[in-house]
């Protein structure tokens, strides 16, 4: 007998989200298990320091908690709580400015190809500042896309907006994500 780990569908978690609105306090834990990863690693991205990304994760599954009553299903439970972690994100970001956090811990170098972590570590500082300078509806619907694997549906459910405005926002922010790294794309960085 297989033990089938895969990622839960949308239907596995309407049935927690119905459980868990009657009070089912097992329910909601689950939905939090199975949507805390992705929540983070999302605001991660998003508020750009863990700190910052962990207290706007765990407001979020309050604030969830505490409206799971009013939700209706329009939207899948994952980009409803999207859409909350967004809202908090977005909140939090035009309250302070954002900080620039150091790596708790540093990558040992690769003693046989020092230059290539070098080389990888500078295209991913590349990227995360293009990232940084995009609008944060463009770096949402982006990193929805790119980084959580979203499609254009969820991303306007999660961004509440229409999956026509989502298809603007990714060209834009590619478009200008481009740009800005045509600097470290010319130097070879990328």
């Amino acid at each position: 007998m297989s033990d089938d780990r895969s990622t839960p569908s949308a239907g596995d978690d309407r049935e927690l989200v119905v459980r868990a609105q009657a009070g089912d306090m097992a329910a909601f834990e689950e939905l939090v298990r199975r949507h805390q990863q992705g929540l983070f690693s999302y605001l991660y991205r998003m508020c750009r320091n863990s700190s910052d990304a962990e207290e706007v994760a765990q407001a979020a599954m309050i604030r969830a908690w505490e409206k799971l009553a009013g939700f209706r299903g329009a939207s899948s439970f994952k980009t409803w709580l999207y859409r909350i972690g967004t809202n908090l994100c977005l909140n939090l970001r035009t309250r302070r400015k954002p900080v620039e956090e150091l790596p708790e811990t540093l990558a040992a170098p690769d003693s046989e190809r020092p230059e290539q972590a070098y080389q990888q570590k500078m295209r991913e500082d590349a990227v995360q500042g293009a990232l940084a300078e995009l609008p944060a509806d463009q770096r949402a619907a982006l990193v929805l896309s790119v980084y959580q694997d979203m499609s254009y549906k969820e991303i306007a459910e999660t961004m509440g907006k229409t999956v026509r405005a989502v298809d603007s926002l990714l060209f834009r922010a590619k478009t200008n994500v481009r740009k800005a790294l045509a600097e470290d794309r010319a130097k070879g960085v990328i």
